[in-house]
């Protein structure tokens, strides 16, 4: 069952790229606390909306899927429920929330497969 949610994916692609910055360039400047505790919030908004898209489709996932999404789910929720908010503001670990949202998303996006051994053609499953 999947959660009743609409997600912004453009909107959240743009923050999380915000602070990611282009890989051939690299990291861009955070800017100043001020700056760094508003992208946090947004990117924390983000993380709880497509944890629990995700935790909808869990049972959508087989395999090295399944698993993956178990494991991005756990760390999204340990970013979550951190006790000291402050250091999420950290460039660090604000890197490291934008990571977990590019993840959640990407998770999020993929198309659901059919389970291991079905009898459906892998053509029916690619979009």
């Amino acid at each position: 069952m999947r959660a009743l949610y609409s997600i912004d994916a453009d909107h959240i692609r743009r923050t999380y790229m915000t602070v990611l910055g282009e890989v051939r360039i690299g990291r861009p400047d955070l800017g100043s606390e001020e700056q760094r505790a508003h992208l946090t919030g947004i990117l924390r908004g983000h993380l709880h909306l497509l944890l629990e898209v995700l935790e909808g489709r869990t049972n959508e996932f087989h395999g090295e899927t399944r698993a993956t999404a178990d494991h991005v789910a756990s760390r999204a929720r340990k970013a979550l429920t951190a006790k000291d908010p402050a250091a999420a503001r950290d460039p660090e670990q604000l890197h490291d929330t934008a990571i977990l949202a590019r993840s959640l998303l990407t998770l999020c996006e993929l198309p659901t497969l059919p389970p291991p051994g079905s009898q459906t053609p892998v053509s029916h499953c690619i979009p």
